[in-house]
């Protein structure tokens, strides 16, 4: 899997980011915001993070259809036909599918890197070395390879992969995943020292994404292959196809599934930015653990995210741990250690506080 002259990139930024509300919403969610003040949007920082093992032509982006113009005007350089524009979010099986049959048509001995667009990277040297062992690695020809990490806190909004570590070489068996465990749960499997964070970043040869649908989600594979996606199809059509099928991910339609599934634990600075206390941790905090940005003012406040976008002032006193977001005339409050349930929130609020 080492021929880096057929090495294609994909980034899935058609996500909403509900738990980052008020921030993200429908009409502009996470991965084009500039959430850590770094002068890029996250779907800019993922895409400027490949331009070392690709040019500009073998880099993918699916998205759904209205974000497109987004995606276009945040990444100038990219070609239309490289903006993979789904009719609806359907999770990332469909989207997968989707990238899998555009490029087997384009490129049929293809490599594929297929990455989340809305993930930061610390160490960036130490993610692009872990990428290239991955490379190398000789898989069998189903092989599909997970980049993990250490799991260092029991995180409950995580997936864990757990993995055969008396396998001697650096790239190991999945044994099975588990899908954001209970924190009790958590930490009993970091304990054991045989899991890591699922990233949620995959590589393969674009056949060995095919055969894994063909074996264990064919129903999926065959609507694309009776609908002739990537033939000239018309959006109409594509719509019409998007309607019958199943919100599913990739992890629970094929990845559970598979037998010949592998795993490199490698340590770079990963951060998923999908909860405001992520975001939280990784900004600079004044000497009370005060994150403020916006026109705030604090007394006898301590270990909070308070963020504006300077229309209007937030004053807080006597408060500790607690969120404060507001943005466009919406405002989110919310303990730190709570914003897991969020997305349960955005769900409850009314459509046009949404977008």
């Amino acid at each position: 899997m080492n021929n880096q002259r057929n090495l294609h990139i994909v980034l899935i930024a058609g996500g909403r980011g509900q738990r980052l509300w008020p921030y993200s919403t429908e009409d502009m969610p996470k991965q084009f915001h500039d959430l850590l003040g770094q002068g890029k949007t996250l779907l800019q920082a993922t895409a400027a993070r490949f331009e070392a093992l690709v040019p500009h032509d073998r880099l993918w982006v699916v998205t759904q259809e209205r974000y497109a113009d987004t995606v276009k005007q945040q990444l100038p350089w990219i070609n239309q036909q490289q903006i993979l524009c789904e009719p609806m979010s359907k999770n990332t099986g469909p989207c997968i599918a989707y990238a899998c049959r555009i490029i087997s048509q384009v490129d049929p001995t293809a490599t594929l890197i297929v990455t989340p667009s809305d993930h930061h990277i610390q160490q960036e040297g130490n993610f692009i070395t872990a990428l290239q062992q991955a490379l190398d690695f000789e898989a069998p020809p189903l092989g599909i390879i997970l980049l993990g990490v250490p799991c260092t806190r029991p995180e409950t909004g995580y997936g864990y992969i757990a993995y055969e570590s008396a396998y001697q070489r650096l790239i190991k068996p999945v044994l099975h995943f588990i899908e954001k465990p209970a924190r009790e749960r958590a930490q009993q499997l970091i304990e054991t020292g045989s899991y890591v964070w699922n990233t949620g970043l995959l590589m393969g040869k674009v056949d060995a994404f095919i055969q894994n649908f063909q074996t264990y989600w064919p129903d999926l594979w065959i609507a694309f292959e009776k609908g002739h996606v990537g033939e000239a199809s018309s959006p109409s059509s594509l719509a019409s196809l998007y309607q019958t099928l199943p919100h599913e991910s990739f992890d629970k339609g094929v990845l559970e599934k598979a037998k010949h599934v592998f795993v490199l634990r490698a340590d770079f600075g990963w951060i998923d930015l999908g909860t405001w206390d992520a975001v939280y941790d990784h900004l600079d905090k004044d000497r009370d653990g005060n994150v403020c940005q916006g026109k705030v003012v604090t007394l006898a406040t301590t270990n909070c995210l308070i963020q504006g976008d300077g229309q209007q002032f937030i004053a807080t006193y006597g408060v500790d741990n607690l969120v404060i977001v507001q943005h466009k005339g919406r405002i989110l409050i919310c303990p730190k250690d709570e914003v897991q349930h969020l997305k349960e929130l955005v769900q409850k609020l009314p459509s046009n506080s949404t977008s």
